[in-house]
């Protein structure tokens, strides 16, 4: 691939954390298993997660109160109706009922939300938040950015992660430069005060094989704790003779003195390891030649030679100090490196009488990043309310050195195609001689950052002003450009009583560009403006419904031109909607989840009027979600649960709106026993095995259609002691 089109460029500091507790039993609905002395108190109070700091039953998931405190569009703790924006926290217990494993099917339930953009995978979790990619400048574990490059993607281990927060809109103020629809943050899990142990196995339909540890330990006099998770993974994935690994390591170490202040450091390692096509599955439009002789599952590419490995590492620690009742500072710094090696073959259709043209990709990078976010916060208590205040500095620095090269292999004809189907030996080209192209570069971005929140009756109000800048060097080109920005929000909620608080939130974001025209020029940042009128009802602790119109305006968004190595700036595009979502435990037997999402994604402006009026591809105006999980019978040790959920993606456009996909129901359904401190679940994903394509786009000139999920049975063992 050409060394522009590769020279993929951040936008955002991420997103950020929730200091919210995981869920927690309300104590009025009588459920047991969470003792009551002072120090599980403590630790529910001062620490993150909470979901498994005590003994437990296997599974609890109806007598709970939801995470209600957020600090992730402010870095200021605050409680979820008291926050000017639509914000979404999926914990534990959650992404355990669902039965999932990867961050695309932990988002799906959720308003807003577009999954598998580029059809279904268990390594990139493509998604859209509001119609706008949710790139890796838009990721964040524990409220830091990951890796932003194009081949160093993030790909993280949903075991290892004690929560996903979606935050809805632009958050560049706060974390710096950012796309507009919004962020993801992965909260890890981190070490509690208390011991426990949990074990997991899967096994499922797709040779699925999985073993994870999760084990807590703290001192005597609970100063020190530390906590342990491991995880082995493998499966099969799409495409024929191809399967993947995973093995991930995650210690971390909490110190504390007294309560003021607490050390918490987070290494990890993580290994994947995919023999074969390691991207998107693909599928067959009517019309293509292939269509009908070529299965979906033909792999294309050389045994032995394709393959994708990719290894993360890294470390960073937070430093929480509380000088005294009105004054505290926070420090977040960390370390991470990512290699990649990947060798894959690949083909598009092609006009004429040879059809089908394949070409060969090489990969070798290599990415290291440093990080840190650090902010004074002060607190003062007045007769007209209370006021927050932070006055921070972030920075991030990555340095990637990016080897890579593509060269066209074989064209191959009809009769051909039919041999290689019908089990001849494709032939294997000599794509091992390609030479490879050195793409090195370093990127920098530092801001300065002031927010406030003040409460003044029964109004909250927050605001806050960035200034960032951002910086980046290509070795090769021997060529250096910054830009920066100005950025700000404000907002304000009112609590009109009975559970009733609605939010006006004005934002805008900043995304700097490393993209090229066609005659070379770097692409002009990218810019845009939000603003979101909202109401959180929140009656009472297991009732959250938020419900949100918006209208999203963002200026020179950059589009590969297909079939080329170049980019160009789209005028404008808009999104304009409405979201309603709701987690609601009507009782200790029955709980609820469900969105809706009225998405009108277009382009208004641009220099092409052929353009204007287009929809992004895969994006559906209409998206409905629902969820139950039931308990059917109780014991007294344990519960029978039966959870069905359904989901609606309305129809889609392809990325030249001259074709069209039609909605689609797709149903999932779970079904779980747990008695004492073990639980038996089998999982069901797409019940129904609906074949369907989750968008279509156009590779080198020719429309290609990727999958959706195919039907999954995952069986779970889970042993909590």
């Amino acid at each position: 691939m050409n060394r522009r089109m590769r020279r993929v460029i951040p936008s955002g500091l991420m997103l950020t954390l929730l200091l919210s507790g995981g869920m927690v039993q309300a104590a009025e609905q009588g459920e047991t298993g969470r003792p009551n002395d002072a120090a599980a108190q403590e630790s529910q109070t001062n620490d993150a997660n909470v979901r498994h700091a005590v003994r437990t039953p296997a599974v609890h998931v109806y007598a709970t109160r939801l995470d209600d405190t957020s600090s992730t569009a402010g870095k200021i703790p605050m409680k979820l109706s008291d926050t000017p924006a639509s914000l979404t926290i999926v914990n534990t217990d959650e992404i355990e009922r669902l039965g999932v494993y990867n961050l695309t099917d932990a988002l799906e339930y959720n308003a807003g939300i577009t999954v598998a953009p580029r059809g279904y995978d268990n390594l990139y979790n493509f998604s859209k938040i509001r119609g706008f990619d949710v790139t890796q400048n838009n990721i964040s574990i524990n409220g830091m950015k990951a890796f932003h490059t194009t081949d160093n993607l993030l790909s993280p281990e949903l075991y290892g992660v004690d929560r996903v927060e979606i935050l809805r809109g632009p958050s560049s103020t706060v974390y710096g430069s950012a796309a507009l629809g919004g962020r993801i943050n992965l909260e890890l899990k981190r070490p509690q005060r208390e011991d426990f142990n949990e074990v997991q196995v899967q096994i499922g339909n797709q040779k699925e094989k999985m073993l994870a540890v999760d084990i807590n330990r703290t001192s005597t006099d609970r100063s020190l704790y530390g906590r342990f998770v491991a995880m082995v993974r493998g499966n099969d994935l799409f495409y024929d003779n191809t399967d993947q690994t995973r093995i991930y390591i995650a210690p971390s170490i909490t110190k504390s003195w007294g309560d003021r202040t607490k050390l918490t450091f987070f290494p990890f390692w993580q290994k994947d390891k995919v023999d074969g096509y390691a991207y998107s599955p693909r599928t067959r439009l009517p019309g293509d030649p292939l269509y009908g002789i070529m299965p979906d599952r033909f792999f294309v590419g050389v045994s032995g030679w394709d393959r994708y490995e990719q290894e993360q590492q890294g470390i960073s620690y937070e430093l929480e100090r509380k000088f005294d009742e009105r004054v505290s500072f926070h420090q977040k710094v960390g370390w991470r490196k990512t290699e990649v090696t990947s060798r894959q073959t690949a083909g598009v259709f092609m006009p004429g009488p040879d059809i089908y043209r394949r070409w060969g990709a090489m990969i070798d990078s290599e990415a290291t990043a440093y990080f840190s976010d650090q902010f004074v916060q002060l607190h003062q208590e007045g007769k007209a309310g209370s006021a927050d205040t932070i006055l921070g500095f972030d920075w991030r620095y990555e340095n990637t050195s990016d080897k890579q090269a593509m060269r066209m292999l074989s064209m191959w004809t009809l009769p051909q195609i039919r041999d290689y189907v019908g089990g001849a030996p494709i032939p294997a080209d000599p794509d091992t001689v390609m030479p490879m192209d050195d793409l090195d570069y370093w990127s920098r971005e530092r801001g300065f950052y002031v927010m406030h929140t003040q409460k003044v009756g029964r109004f909250t109000f927050s605001g806050g002003v960035r200034r960032g800048l951002y910086a980046q060097y290509s070795r090769r080109d021997d060529e250096q450009y910054s830009q920066g920005a100005w950025t700000g929000q404000a907002g304000v909620v009112y609590e009109a009583g009975k559970g009733l608080h609605p939010y006006l939130h004005w934002n805008n974001s900043f995304e700097p560009s490393a993209f090229h025209d066609v005659n070379g020029k770097l692409l002009g940042p990218t810019t845009g403006q939000e603003w979101e009128l909202g109401v959180h009802y929140i009656p009472r602790p297991n009732v959250q419904v938020t419900a949100s119109v918006f209208d999203l305006r963002h200026q020179n968004l950059p589009r590969a031109v297909p079939a080329t190595s170049y980019y160009e700036s789209i005028g404008e595009v808009t999104s304009q909607g409405f979201e309603l979502e709701g987690r609601v435990a009507l009782n200790p037997n029955l709980r609820l989840l469900g969105s809706y999402t009225y998405l009108d994604n277009r382009i208004t402006a641009d220099k092409n009027p052929r353009r204007i009026g287009r929809k992004p591809s895969g994006v559906a105006m209409h998206s409905l979600n629902l969820r139950a999980d039931a308990v059917l019978q109780k014991y007294n040790d344990g519960e029978l649960t039966l959870g069905f959920g359904a989901r609606y993606i309305g129809s889609r456009m392809d990325d030249s709106n001259a074709i069209s996909m039609g909605g689609v129901m797709l149903y999932d359904s779970s079904l779980s026993l747990a008695r004492g401190d073990s639980s038996l679940t089998l999982h069901v994903r797409n019940l129904f095995d609906k074949k369907y394509v989750s968008n279509i786009e156009s590779l080198w000139g020719t429309p290609t259609g990727f999958m959706g999920q195919e039907r999954t049975f995952i069986l779970s063992y889970i042993r909590r002691w």
